[in-house]
């Protein structure tokens, strides 16, 4: 069962002051809620017993904190499978499979392909396909194995030259990558004449870090100019595809 809507704000009080908050200021802050609001929450966590005084947590606030996190894990948990058992994820199937066969999931040149034999995360066709086709999945349950795959920016000088070129050549040889992606038309241009068409031209830099995540090393080559406006992208890409991260390579 859920807390009551004002037993809520009571419990996020009790978690700032759990984590050191006992200023009535900061904890307004935090809950992005008025001063007054926090001291009549204050005030009633007072008068149950729950901090003391001196705005700290004693016994009873902690059973009580202890007691409503765990029934809202429960409640967001038992949901959560609910939601889940109906949800339906696409996947690749890697042979002929049939309507209602128990299948397992595993990731394939960076797509999901579903087997009927395996190990791992594992799921319920809701629909026939033969090898190659589209399955609907559904009932999952276990963890997909994904190599995060590797993400290398090559950043070369703003002028091309044979020297540029032949040190791309190198460090494409020594990191080596499953796709290689272009931003601008210095990068396009540079690869074009190491004799690599790219695999990815446009809105490069999402695509390479949702490539990683589906297991692909990729390398974009980018030129000192073009990086400079990328710069702020990379972080927030970054944060929103963790655990990928840009290892810029800068060729002299």
């Amino acid at each position: 069962m859920l807390p009551k809507p004002d037993q809520i704000n009571q419990i996020i009080v009790l978690l700032n002051i759990y984590h050191g908050r006992r200023k009535p200021s900061e904890i307004a802050k935090d809950m992005d809620i008025t001063l007054q609001g926090v001291i009549y929450h204050i005030k009633n966590l007072q008068k149950e017993g729950f901090i003391d005084n001196e705005n700290r947590i004693t016994k009873k606030g902690f059973d009580f904190l202890y007691r409503q996190l765990s029934d809202m894990r429960e409640f967001i948990t038992s949901n959560i499978k609910d939601l889940d058992s109906v949800m339906i994820w696409e996947a690749i199937a890697a042979e002929d499979i049939n309507s209602g066969s128990t299948v397992y999931l595993r990731m394939k040149g960076g797509y999901l392909y579903a087997y009927l034999s395996g190990d791992g995360a594992r799921g319920r066709a809701v629909n026939g396909a033969k090898a190659g086709g589209l399955l609907g999945i559904t009932d999952l349950s276990g963890m997909i194995d994904v190599n995060i795959g590797r993400l290398s920016i090559v950043v070369i000088p703003d002028e091309l030259n044979d020297e540029v070129e032949e040190k791309l050549k190198d460090i494409m040889a020594k990191v080596p990558s499953d796709l290689r992606a272009a931003i601008g038309e210095a990068g396009y241009v540079a690869l074009r004449n190491v004799g690599v068409e790219p695999d990815i031209e446009y809105a490069p830099l999402a695509a390479a870090f949702e490539a990683c995540v589906r297991g692909q090393n990729v390398m974009v080559v980018t030129s000192r100019r073009r990086l400079h406006y990328s710069m702020a992208e990379i972080p927030q890409l970054e944060n929103r595809y963790n655990p990928v991260k840009a290892n810029i390579l800068e060729l002299s």
